[in-house]
Formats: C-alpha cells, structure tokens, sequence
C-alpha cells in the first residue's frame, strides 16, 4: 500500500497513524476501566497504600533504603525482589498523593494508577510489535493494520475477573513489570551494540520481581522471531547478567523455604497439576471467559453503561475504522514473526500462572477466566498474537469486522467492571474499607468525628478476628497482631502524615 504513496502522503501518515495508536493506548485503558474508579481497596492494598504512600510522601529516599534493608526478611519469606518493591511502593505513593491532593478516597488514586500502568504496558506492546516486525527504522512507516488494532483488543481484555486480577488487586506494579519485560525484549531484539548495558540489564531483572525474570526467554523468542539464531548475541549477553544473580537467589531461596512456613505465591510449584493450570492460564485473558469470572456475585448489568461504553469505543474506532483500508497490510512474513512473537508473551506469560500452587487448586476447581498477577503479561500476549494472526488474514475487510468485535467485546468488559464493582463494593470487609478511606480523605477534627472514627476501627477488627494473621504481615509491621491492627496503625500513618492527628485516639 505504501507504494503507491508519494513520500508525503507516507509522512503524513505515519506520524498521524502511530500518534493515533498511542493516544488509544492511553485513553482505552481509562475508558474500559473507569466503572472501577470508586473500587475499594482490597487485601494487602487497602493497608499498604497508607503505608508505602506516606512513607514515600515525607521521605522519598525510604522507597531505597527501607526496601535494601529489608532484604534479609523478606529472603527468609521466601522471595527476593527489592527492586520489584521500590517500583510497589513508588505507585501506592502516587496513588496517595492523588487522595492527599484531591482529598478524595484513596481506592480513587491507586484506581487511576492502576489504569495509567495499563496504558503504559499497552503502549510496550506496540513498541514490541513494531520492534519485531519494523525491516527498518521503526516508526519510519504507517503502523500495519493489525497493529492499529492492538489497543483495542487489549483494552477489551482488562476486566475486573476476581479479587486476584491484575486490574483489580496491584495493578500498577505488575502492569508495569510487564510492559518493563516487553520493552526489554523490543529492545534487545533491535541489536543493542552496548554489550556492558545488556548485562546490567539482565541482572537488573533478576532482581526485580516474578514477572520480569520471563523478559530474558522472551528477548530470547523475540530475537529467534525476527532474525534467527544469527542475531542471538543480545539475548545471550542479557542471559550473561541475569543468570549469576538469579541462580544463586534460588539456592539460598531453596534453602530458606525447603522446611515449608514461606510465602506461598513465590512458590515454584511442578507437578501433576501443571499442565491443567497451563490450559487455564493461557485462556484467561479471553474477555468472554472473564466476564463470567467478573459475574460471580456482582451486581446487575447495566444495560446503559453497555450502551455508552460502546457509544463511547466507536467514536474512538471511527476514524481507524475509516483509515484501515489506507493503512498497509504486515505481510506473511512480517505477520507470521508478530503472531510467533506474541504466542510467546503468552505462553510465558501462562506459565508464570501454572507453576504457582493457588492457581493450580483454582484451575482444578474449574475457575476458568480467572484473573491473576499474569493477565497484563496474557493479555499483551493474546493481543499481540491476535494481531499477528489478523496480519496473515491480509484484507482490510477482514481487520474492519476485527475492529467492531473488539468494539463489543471492550462495551462487554466495561459493563462486566461495572457490575463487579457494585457487587464487590457491597461486601461487609468493603463497606468498612471504603469508610475508613473516606475519614481518611475527609478528616474530621472534631470528637464526633474521633468517635465515628474509632467505631469503624473497632467493627474492621471485629470482622476480621478470626481471620489468621500471617508471620509476614507482623514482619512487615512490627507490634501488629491482626489485621484490625494492622489498619489501626497504616491508618494512622496516613492521617498523622496529612492532618498531624492519629486516625482514633
């Protein structure tokens, strides 16, 4: 197509068309997420919040120092990720300044945050596409059809399928471990001529998180996808730096946890229920499958918000819709390495979801559609892959009815977050979290409100008395001994920080 287009029609276009992807990366992202705006904080969040962010809001260097010096703790947990926790910490203290600054609820912050990382990782996996498939310069053409799509099968795929989902629970910091695990693939898969850079990089990775230990075999299958074994040296070089660090962490790792008592979500877990767990995983970022995750136990569909959400993702398409047949098409050999490249996010993404012990037990239970801290990895992959497979089908017309369905499928995930967000925000543990971030955003000074403020504290422990509390959590924060302590204290810390007054005296 590009052929037929004098020099500054393809200017024209290319600058137009990749400025179009990226600002659909950052909008589509909000939109399909914005029902989940005033979602309550859950599990560790709803305390870690006010932790980490007024931490990191009086005394920034904290976010380094206090996750160095903590290494050996959290080594005896079991896991070994202090660069991982600088990152956790850096987004809840963005989304804390979000509530300090608007003084609205603090879910409100760590929400927009949330979906923030989600644009970022989006916008990773379009540099990931056009890194693999770009013969020259990249960006130096109009973007390819099936690329143009990729924010919106992306977007449709970010729903709220259970507590455990990425956009749900800790969204900001793995959606941003995964787009870091593309770019450093896109990146190494370009040739980097700074061998000292690569290696550094790669033990930069190994001490991360979970999530970024998959960007080397992903450099490693990007690299295979684009050039062939010929242009391996980056990714071998990447391997140089990650493998002296990674591997002896494992051993003192092993050492630590082989007595059993560690956290149980960094546990590599290979058995009989592997290969289930692995057909789960790689399916769940399918949005269908998450909406009847998202459903159990939410609240009514809206058919409103159904017909805005798709009002709304329509006007975003129209003018994509109407440029796709100008755009050029990828090609068989271009698309079949951008299909091969996102069959392997995927696929490396699905296996960091099997080899854990509770989303074997969940996939056993028949919980298809579940989201865990893999989706934005799955997700980006299962885009990616789609696009690639759309580049083989080769017709405009053929990307135009890809383009409506990922329309419906994102009014579909959007109306399935809204619906989950009225369930979810019913739940009694909710109600109390989404009140205490309430008197948190709104301090009232006087004794009434001291009062009303003890009360919620007083009901938050009693609803979770029985619950266990973890080795790990009072490691964390010393002199705490359940979690209605856990949030009397974190609680506290937000208020004194902001206002100079305890929570409840």
């Amino acid at each position: 197509m590009t052929a037929v287009l004098d020099k500054p029609g393809v200017a024209v276009l290319a600058a137009g068309g990749w400025r179009r992807i990226f600002l659909h990366c950052l909008v589509l992202p909000l939109t399909v997420t914005a029902p989940l705006l005033y979602l309550v904080a859950d599990a560790d969040h709803r305390y870690n919040v006010y932790w980490h962010g007024s931490i990191g809001q009086r005394q920034p260097w904290r976010l380094v120092t206090d996750n160095l010096r903590s290494v050996p703790m959290y080594v005896g947990f079991g896991n070994f990720r202090p660069l991982g926790r600088m990152l956790e910490w850096s987004v809840d203290t963005a989304a804390y300044v979000v509530a300090e600054v608007t003084h609205l609820p603090v879910q409100v912050g760590l929400r927009l945050v949330s979906a923030l990382a989600a644009a970022v990782l989006c916008a990773a996996a379009v540099v990931f596409a056009e890194a693999v498939t770009a013969p020259g310069q990249m960006f130096a053409e109009p973007p390819a059809r099936p690329i143009a799509l990729l924010p919106f099968a992306f977007a449709a795929g970010l729903c709220a399928a259970g507590r455990l989902s990425t956009t749900v629970l800790f969204g900001g910091l793995y959606f941003l471990s995964a787009a870091l695990v593309l770019l450093v693939a896109a990146w190494v898969c370009r040739g980097p001529r700074r061998a000292a850079l690569v290696v550094l990089a790669g033990a930069t990775l190994a001490v991360f998180n979970e999530v970024a230990a998959f960007a080397p075999p992903l450099a490693t299958a990007a690299v295979l996808a684009r050039g062939g074994p010929a242009r391996l040296r980056p990714a071998l070089l990447l391997w140089a730096g990650f493998l002296p660090v990674f591997g002896p962490v494992r051993v003192v790792l092993y050492h630590a946890c082989r007595d059993g008592g560690c956290y149980g979500n960094s546990d590599l877990v290979l058995g009989p229920g592997v290969g289930g767990a692995l057909a789960n995983r790689l399916t769940a970022w399918l949005p269908p499958l998450q909406w009847g995750e998202a459903m159990r136990d939410a609240g009514p569909v809206s058919k409103v918000v159904f017909g805005v959400a798709a009002v709304v993702l329509a006007l975003l398409a129209a003018r994509v819709f109407a440029e796709l047949p100008r755009l050029p098409g990828l090609g068989r050999p271009r698309a079949v390495r951008l299909a091969a490249a996102g069959g392997s996010v995927l696929l490396l993404g699905a296996v960091l979801g099997s080899i854990n012990e509770q989303t074997q037990e969940l996939a056993e239970a028949g919980r298809w559609g579940l989201g865990w801290r893999d989706s934005g990895l799955t997700a980006a992959g299962g885009a990616l892959l789609l696009a690639g497979l759309l580049g083989l089908a080769g017709r405009a017309l053929v990307t135009r009815v890809a383009l409506v369905v990922a329309v419906l499928l994102g009014a579909g995930t959007t109306t399935a977050n809204q619906a989950y967000a009225v369930g979810a925000d019913r739940l009694p543990y909710a109600v109390l979290t989404g009140a205490i971030a309430a008197e948190v955003a709104q301090f009232d000074p006087r004794p009434s409100g001291n009062t009303r403020r003890c009360a919620l504290l007083g009901e938050f422990g009693a609803l979770f008395r029985e619950a266990p509390y973890s080795r790990f959590a009072s490691g964390e924060l010393p002199g705490t001994h359940s979690s209605g302590e856990r949030m009397a204290v974190t609680a506290s810390m937000a208020t004194e920080q902001m206002y100079g007054r305890p929570f409840c005296r």
